[in-house]
């Protein structure tokens, strides 16, 4: 389904949103770079980002904010050869990281003694490495996410999920990409490739969920 302008606008307020109250900034407790960091935001694994998620996917209405949520969608799409959802899915991905930018635009001017990306990383991100159980967990989370996408019928379980979740998945990659953008740092590769890596995994195990759902569902089927 192609994108339309509010659509758009609406992935841009979620992200924004998010982004600013859960995913935060980290600031310096106290003399900039000598004192102990602190993030300055909710946190997704919190009781209260999870409040805060929920109540923002209710606000922006059709927003998917997260990109491990939106490549679930895309991979469990019922024509996986439509090139308007494909191009609606590269759209909901950029536009989640223009609203993550945004966010931290605002917030490095509210929060003048915040942690730069340097003085978090000086020197540079560990490059992206293949790690064989990292995927199998990836996948299965998504399987397990993508069930409760398609299955639960609370607005409250997808948070949940993600709260439980959010030490295994990166829900926080859009806005990696975001503070990479910005920064100018030479850790392109180990910053986009999870962005887009792990977000397909997740895919590809929803997508994995789905089918070992429907074999079952056919086998039991069959029995009667």
């Amino acid at each position: 389904m192609e994108m339309k302008i509010k659509d758009i606008m609406t992935e841009l307020g979620g992200a924004f949103t998010v982004t600013w109250l859960i995913m935060g900034i980290t600031v310096w407790s106290g003399d900039v770079g000598t004192s102990a960091p602190l993030v300055a935001g909710l946190g997704m694994a919190s009781l209260g980002g999870m409040l805060a998620l929920g109540v923002a996917w209710m606000a922006f209405s059709g927003a998917h904010i997260l990109p491990p949520v939106t490549w679930m969608h895309a991979m469990t799409s019922d024509d996986m050869t439509d090139q308007n959802m494909w191009m609606g899915t590269v759209i909901r991905l950029i536009t989640q990281v223009v609203g993550a930018v945004l966010a931290i635009i605002m917030m490095s001017k509210l929060q003048p003694d915040f942690v730069t990306y340097s003085q978090a990383w000086p020197d540079g991100q560990a490059s992206y490495e293949f790690a064989m159980w990292s995927v199998v967990g990836l996948l299965a989370a998504g399987a397990i996410l993508g069930q409760i996408q398609a299955k639960a019928g609370s607005t409250w379980a997808m948070p949940i999920a993600v709260m439980a979740m959010a030490t295994i998945v990166n829900f926080e990659s859009a806005a990696d990409m975001a503070s990479m953008l910005m920064n100018g740092q030479e850790d392109a590769m180990a910053v986009t490739i999870p962005w887009l890596v792990d977000g397909l995994v997740i895919g590809v195990g929803a997508l994995m969920g789905m089918k070992i759902d429907e074999m079952i569902a056919n086998a039991d089927s069959s029995e009667e």
